[in-house]
């Protein structure tokens, strides 16, 4: 992943909104062009650079994904609960574990979307 990628992911994790995060990645890109240098040479780690940084929010936009799929899932597990035959599994053993095993997948597929969701470049920037 590039320094780009994970400043985006650090500001969005400090609650810049979007704008400024778009204003950030294209200070440092510029200032590391004009410099020729790495943006890590230039400004240190993305971390560091970032806790320079705050925004109003207090959530990323990945974890607000990952709470939705995670709601999703302990729905399909509470659905299970009640209303088994829905599913319609004839297996023994997934149908013991077929709530749970939506709530795992679910999960997963949540973690890797909100995965891209922070660490995403912003629109317009280069």
């Amino acid at each position: 992943m590039s320094d780009y990628n994970d400043l985006a992911q650090s500001l969005r994790k400090r609650g810049c909104e979007e704008e400024q995060v778009l204003e950030v990645l294209e200070d440092v890109r510029g200032t590391a062009e004009a410099s020729r240098r790495a943006p890590d040479d230039e400004f240190g780690s993305p971390d560091d650079h970032a806790s320079q940084h705050s925004g109003p929010r207090t959530r990323s936009p990945g974890s607000t994904t990952l709470n939705v799929f995670g709601a999703i899932g302990l729905l399909c597990v509470v659905v299970y609960a009640v209303w088994p035959q829905l599913f319609g599994f004839t297996n023994p053993v997934l149908e013991q574990f077929a709530g749970m095993i939506a709530l795992l997948v679910l999960l997963i597929i949540g973690a890797f979307a909100a995965g891209f969701i922070d660490t995403r470049l912003p629109r317009g920037s280069a």
